[in-house]
């Protein structure tokens, strides 16, 4: 067992810390893990930072659920993954972490995936918001030339805009309101990108489309207010996908720009992907990840131009502050743990 494990905790809204603690030795179906580096979701983190999130449990609360680390030591019961296999899984912002994998956890076993030979551990922590990206627009039923409206061009968006151009979206629009983001959408295959402080959101999104509006729009900020924009932007039958983490209310026209234009609204929730595949829906949350490290490694997805910063875990509380400030300056924020 290691003498000294760190991870991040959020002692109180707005305050991360780095502290001390100690593992108890792993149990017969539970793994030790080194953990080599994680990727901060910052928009969930920031919500459950500032006790936002409806769902929040109180402080302390440990963040962190995109780790990549190394097998170090293995339970009597645990035949694979083996010690020194590297994986990704849904650990936290932690030097060392236990995963259990218990039988009698509904698919314990599949909570960590191997990282595919030459890709990067920075790259393969974005495999679990690869499955975030990958739940929405597998619930949006994309088809072929459907235009689609990414509002929010954090990581998610991001990725939502590759993921919508490898399944045929046309055209992909991105919008957010910091430009250093939507110069890097365009990398990311969109292919016209608004600034919705500089230009009318709607008036664009109807522009790119031929006075139509969106088919398939997706929300993946933490503000709420985009949900009115998105009504007026959405075509006849269109559907909204909310992806963000949005901790407030907000007033739609629910009449007309709702109901006569007969839009759906639908939330999309990882967590809530199933464990076990359905005839009727057969992508798993393992199947997810799976796929994105497969992309990942064929080249069909990319990450490196997402990654801003690379720092120590002792820079986190830093971290936090900055992406609190705003959303200028960063996108992608690795901690690096070896």
């Amino acid at each position: 067992m290691p003498e000294k494990s760190r991870r991040i905790v959020f002692t109180g809204p707005g305050t991360a810390e780095v502290e001390e603690f100690a593992l108890p030795e792993p149990g017969e179906h539970q793994l030790l893990v080194r953990s080599e580096c994680s990727l901060i979701s910052a928009g969930t983190e920031l919500t459950v930072l500032l006790g936002q999130l409806s769902v929040h449990q109180g402080f302390p609360a440990y963040p962190g659920y995109s780790n990549v680390g190394t097998v170090v030591t293995a339970g009597s019961a645990v035949s694979v993954p083996r010690v020194g296999e590297q994986i990704v899984s849904m650990g936290p912002h932690a030097s060392h972490f236990l995963l259990d994998l218990a039988p009698d956890r509904p698919h314990g076993p599949d909570y960590w995936e191997a990282v595919p030979a030459g890709i990067a551990a920075e790259a393969a922590a974005f495999a679990v918001l690869g499955s975030v990206s990958m739940q929405a627009l597998r619930k949006a039923w994309l088809q072929l030339g459907e235009s689609v409206a990414i509002f929010g061009q954090g990581v998610v968006g991001q990725l939502i805009t590759q993921m919508a151009r490898c399944s045929g979206g046309r055209p992909v629009i991105a919008l957010d309101l910091f430009d250093e983001r939507l110069a890097l959408a365009l990398q990311s295959g969109a292919d016209y990108a608004v600034n919705p402080g500089k230009r009318d959101a709607v008036e664009a999104v109807r522009a790119f489309t031929g006075g139509r509006g969106a088919d398939v729009l997706f929300e993946a900020t933490r503000a709420s207010l985009t949900l009115p924009v998105m009504l007026k932007a959405a075509a006849q039958s269109a559907r909204l996908m909310i992806v963000g983490s949005l901790p407030d209310k907000v007033e739609i026209d629910a009449f007309t720009e709702l109901q006569l234009k007969e839009l759906s609204v639908i939330g999309c929730f990882q967590p809530a992907a199933p464990l076990a595949g359905h005839a009727y829906f057969p992508w798993t949350q393992r199947r997810n990840r799976r796929l994105f490290l497969e992309m990942l490694a064929q080249g069909q997805v990319r990450v490196e131009h997402l990654i801003t910063h690379r720092l120590p875990y002792s820079s986190a509380p830093k971290a936090y502050a900055m992406i609190h400030r705003g959303r200028s300056g960063w996108l992608g924020v690795v901690l690096e743990w070896a």
